[in-house]
């Protein structure tokens, strides 16, 4: 079983993937102002790209796919890795890496808790093993690799219905 992902971390994670302030202030029971300013904090220290809007626009479909990932991150993370490594047939620091990618705009070298050549060989395996998928890892020299929104999407989906199919009685 997996950790608990602390609420500043969660908070974090939902403010990437483009939840509202005052949805991830609901989420985590986190007042609204402390969010803003530890989110402003995950901002300047490069942990998040850009603060979120301040609420869903009106008719606005929420993208519940990171929502469930993130969900299942901070409450069976062994579960969802083994999914990640079972749907694309990777090892687990290449399923470390793909939810890295999945999770954030941009994944910096320096931000993973690898060495930048290791990063490098695990993206090059990454790449190999997403070709089938038709998923492209782009490359932003000088600073690490990022995944296409459309794409991220389709990786989210790919994960949940490998999820949803795992727990269906046979």
């Amino acid at each position: 079983m997996g950790c608990a992902v602390p609420a500043v971390d969660f908070a974090i994670r939902l403010a990437d993937e483009g939840v509202p302030l005052r949805a991830i202030a609901r989420a985590t029971r986190i007042p609204s102002e402390e969010l803003r300013l530890t989110l402003t904090e995950a901002r300047d220290d490069g942990r998040l790209i850009d603060l979120p809007k301040e609420d869903w626009p009106p008719g606005f479909p929420r993208d519940q796919r990171a929502l469930q990932l993130s969900r299942m991150l901070s409450e069976n993370q062994d579960g969802l890795f083994f999914s990640i490594q079972k749907t694309f047939h990777l090892t687990r620091a290449e399923a470390s890496l793909l939810l890295s990618l999945i999770q954030n705009m941009q994944v910096s070298k320096s931000r993973a808790d690898m060495a930048s050549k290791t990063i490098d060989v695990h993206i090059c395996r990454l790449r190999k093993a997403m070709e089938p998928f038709e998923v492209k890892i782009g490359t932003l020299w000088g600073y690490g690799y990022q995944i296409a929104p459309a794409t991220r999407r389709k990786i989210m989906d790919l994960i949940l219905s490998q999820i949803q199919s795992s727990a269906q009685p046979s």
